[in-house]
């Protein structure tokens, strides 16, 4: 077999928030990946895998000094890419302590990468800062307004952290930013707000309301991410897969029940729940159980030559079955067409 050149290699590359699902898994893929060298682990916790060539530095973006430590730190390991995918996966209940989270430590890793020799910063953000509205279009493009903020602090910081990685780019015409959007990411290892959603055995839906869903599959993610790695792709780029599924489908095809409730009762139900440490989102998502957010993928299939392996019908099969192939996965999806033919 041949071995791979020199200049097929893709080295000195750092990664945020590897203690949680998308850093790790990232971490995980380059840590096994012989075309990858040098990488750099950054995050509070240590990543849950035992590390075969990439090297954990424990990290607080938080601190005070947290952008020189991090200034010094890239230039110890001559980091050339950064992937920032420290920020939060639901929201939590210290709206201070989220907003530090996200947005004052991207501004520390931001301030970092502006004294160091970085090269390219990649972000890990997602197609929710679009926001689900009734006014929304079938399919939303990287050119429409990230709306998420009108719904929620724990999107608008989000979308405040992707101005900051925005307002760096013009700051510094020659380093590469980019902003990775994915759809809900499901597959047969992802554990998220939104897999604890859909793994109920009832599932509660705004009654009268039943939106078109997407999602994309874990491994699909991981392919995107490898493609801004190994090449240059400045911008923002949503990552989907290809179809939606009307939401009572994707409750039928797990096997849930679903449990209509009138958005009256819906909402200060969800927020009592929130509040009472039970519930594991704010009202303000149940626009997400009513109105469109639906991402369009064509820029990242033209641009980055990104073809989702997975369907969305695929992705929710996958995460259904917990680890069955793609042979599987086809069979169980031609009984289910069968039977709704």
């Amino acid at each position: 077999m041949r071995k791979p050149s020199k200049a097929a290699h893709t080295s000195n590359i750092a990664i945020t928030g590897t203690s949680g699902f998308l850093g790790s898994t990232l971490l995980k893929n380059l840590d096994s990946n012989p075309r990858f060298r040098n990488i750099l682990a950054i995050d509070r916790k240590q990543p849950p895998f035992k590390l075969k060539k990439a090297k954990w530095v424990s990290f607080d973006l938080i601190e005070g000094d947290a952008d020189q430590k991090l200034a010094a730190l890239f230039e110890k390991y001559k980091t050339k890419t950064v992937v920032h995918a420290a920020l939060l996966t639901q929201p939590i209940r210290n709206l201070e302590e989220a907003h530090e989270v996200q947005s004052v430590g991207t501004m520390h890793l931001l301030n970092a990468a502006a004294a160091a020799p970085v090269h390219k910063l990649i972000l890990a953000s997602t197609t929710d800062v679009y926001g689900a509205f009734p006014d929304n279009p079938n399919f939303l493009t990287e050119e429409h307004l990230a709306r998420g903020t009108l719904l929620s602090p724990f999107l608008k910081d989000k979308v405040e952290v992707e101005e900051q990685f925005l307002k760096f780019q013009k700051k510094h015409p020659t380093k590469v930013v980019t902003v990775l959007r994915p759809a809900t990411i499901l597959g047969p290892t992802v554990n998220n707000f939104k897999t604890h959603f859909f793994q109920n055995p009832l599932v509660p839906t705004a009654m009268g309301f039943d939106p078109l869903v997407q999602f994309v599959h874990e491994s699909d993610v991981i392919r995107a991410f490898i493609k801004v790695l190994e090449k240059d792709h400045p911008g923002i780029f949503n990552v989907v897969a290809e179809g939606v599924i009307p939401l009572s489908r994707v409750i039928h095809i797990l096997g849930k029940m679903p449990v209509p409730i009138p958005t009256v009762f819906l909402y200060p139900a969800a927020d009592f729940l929130w509040y009472a440490n039970i519930g594991v989102v704010p009202a303000e998502h149940i626009h997400f159980l009513k109105y469109l957010c639906i991402a369009d993928g064509t820029k990242a299939w033209h641009k980055l030559k990104f073809k989702p392996v997975h369907t969305t019908l695929e992705t929710l099969h996958s995460f259904n079955g917990r680890g069955l192939d793609k042979k599987e996965i086809t069979r169980r999806l031609e009984e289910i067409e069968d039977a709704t033919a």
